[in-house]
């Protein structure tokens, strides 16, 4: 029997259809606190999903391809191979290997997902972020590599951007532990609104090395998983100290991690040219060569985002117990964007 599930974020609606009950099971999975269960027509703007499964890799289907002019490979976490097809402006085909081809009209609000029966959790995290990525850009909130907390006290909250590996969730946990609630660790939503630059944080869990546990104690007593294969483990989003991604915060500063020290913390003004530059190669991922459509609205948003809050460079030091000290300090001195 074929269910329908409505939900809702920031008033755009998602419609999802299906039999299979690992469809819904692995969006909500995904989506626990992120998008909100919903009556059929209280938003506008949505996007209709359907999803089915088949019993074999060799029961997928066998798309089209000579209608889509750009063709993106890649491997992202999971192993899994994947490729990407797109034909500007909306319209996107996923083929996960051996796991499910998904594709989606965006220009029409409506997406489709074919998936061997059992895999769903693979095709979601793999496939279903991006494609609700691409949904909500379209929109004006446009998914960053970022880690955010909200001020104490207050209602704005600071950026911290870098490479993977740099440095983003041992911070952004380190504040949430006194006082400065996460926002995200990894990942955010970035909306300008009156000419504001606001973010919302996709509540993914956390992966924490094992030697990061040394930094952050307040994490003793918080329930953490081993990831197989590795020396890091994963802490729940709804575990930690943070707030709701159903809210928009305003951004006060970014911050530009660079690598630590052994002395002290090190911050440092740093050009609104130089942060943009640095902010669109970690997160603009181009499917148009000409940087239409969702790129160039990213684009501009990064843009204003640069423009209008104070940028700076942190180098963190050894004792990261002081942080919150420090960048109290440097917000409540007098700045101007720069």
């Amino acid at each position: 029997m074929t269910s329908v599930h409505h939900y809702h974020i920031h008033g755009l609606k998602l419609n999802f259809e299906g039999r299979d009950p690992d469809f819904f099971r692995t969006f909500e999975s995904l989506t626990a606190d992120f998008f909100t269960a919903t009556a059929p027509a209280e938003t506008d703007a949505g996007l209709h999903l359907s999803g089915r499964s088949v019993a074999a890799a060799a029961d997928l289907p066998n798309p089209d391809e000579s209608d889509y002019r750009i063709d993106l490979t890649g491997t992202p976490e999971g192993g899994v191979s994947m490729r990407l097809l797109a034909r500007p402006p909306g319209k996107l085909i996923w083929l996960l290997e051996d796991t499910a081809v998904t594709w989606c009209d965006l220009e029409r609000g409506w997406a489709e997902a074919v998936v061997v029966r059992d895999r769903w959790p693979r095709w979601g995290f793999q496939t279903l972020i991006p494609l609700l990525s691409e949904w909500l850009g379209r929109h004006g909130m446009f998914l960053l590599h970022t880690g955010a907390n909200r001020l104490p006290n207050r209602s704005g909250c600071v950026l911290f951007f870098g490479a993977s590996g740099a440095g983003k969730t041992t911070t952004v946990l380190s504040l949430a532990g006194r006082g400065w609630p996460m926002i995200c660790d990894d990942a955010g939503f970035l909306t300008t609104r009156q000419g504001r630059s606001l973010v919302w944080g996709l509540p993914r869990a956390s992966k924490v090395h094992r030697l990061s546990f040394d930094l952050l104690p307040h994490l003793d007593p918080v329930a953490r998983e081993p990831i197989s294969g590795s020396d890091e483990f994963r802490i729940q989003f709804r575990d930690l100290p943070h707030i709701s991604p159903l809210q928009q915060t305003p951004v006060t500063a970014l911050f530009l991690i660079e690598p630590r020290n052994e002395l002290e913390h090190v911050i440092r003004p740093v050009a609104s040219l130089t942060a943009l530059s640095r902010l669109l190669q970690g997160n603009m991922r181009v499917i148009d060569p000409a940087a239409v459509g969702n790129a160039g609205r990213m684009f501009q948003s990064l843009g204003q985002l640069c423009r209008t809050v104070p940028c700076f460079s942190l180098s963190l030091g050894p004792d990261l117990a002081d942080l919150p000290e420090t960048l109290e300090a440097l917000l409540n001195r007098e700045t101007v964007p720069c």
